[in-house]
């Protein structure tokens, strides 16, 4: 497991009302769950927030915080909520150094060239979900993070490709591990 620095717990994130949150503050009181959207147009991060919209309220019930975090602008920020409908905290971080710090990815040309990515992709439009303009970085990879109150990662899972994401069941695997640790 790794303990979270305190350069990484002193990061400034925004809310989309523009105000500074520092990072480590999101988990001082509870536990939380970041999910990094690669950039706020990305067609797959709004299937993967999509899809975990049905377990928001369980991880909330469980004392966990699910957060998302972006890395456009504020205004990106705003129309994301608006088109979305999400129902946790967003924040953004357009200098990506939460991505940085956490470890995540930008993807090789053999990423971009895997069938893999265009297997999801092609699932992720049959599904309905269709690109929308870039709004931030679109060479970024996302990822989810479970941090505990103690600034320790329990999971961790860094997307290797665009629309790797963990399913809702992993994520849910991943707590429930984390509970059990902890009890």
């Amino acid at each position: 497991m790794l303990n979270i620095s305190q350069g990484t717990s002193d990061i400034e994130i925004l809310t989309p009302q523009n105000e500074k949150i520092r990072l480590g503050d999101l988990w001082s009181e509870h536990p939380v769950l970041i999910v990094l959207v690669r950039h706020f147009g990305c067609l797959f991060c709004r299937a993967q927030l999509h899809d975990l919209q049905n377990i928001w309220k369980k991880i909330l019930s469980l004392g966990i915080t699910p957060i998302v975090v972006g890395n456009g602008t504020v205004l990106m920020a705003q129309d994301f909520i608006e088109q979305t409908g999400l129902i946790v905290p967003l924040y953004t971080n357009p200098e990506r150094n939460v991505y940085d710090a956490l470890g995540t990815k930008r993807p090789t040309l053999t990423a971009l060239l895997s069938p893999q990515l265009w297997w999801v992709g092609f699932k992720t439009l049959i599904k309905g979900f269709f690109p929308k303009q870039v709004q931030g970085d679109a060479a970024q990879l996302g990822g989810v993070f479970l941090i505990d109150t103690n600034g320790v990662v329990q999971f961790a899972y860094r997307s290797a490709y665009a629309g790797d994401n963990p399913s809702a069941d992993v994520l849910l695997n991943a707590i429930d591990i984390y509970y059990k640790q902890c009890n």
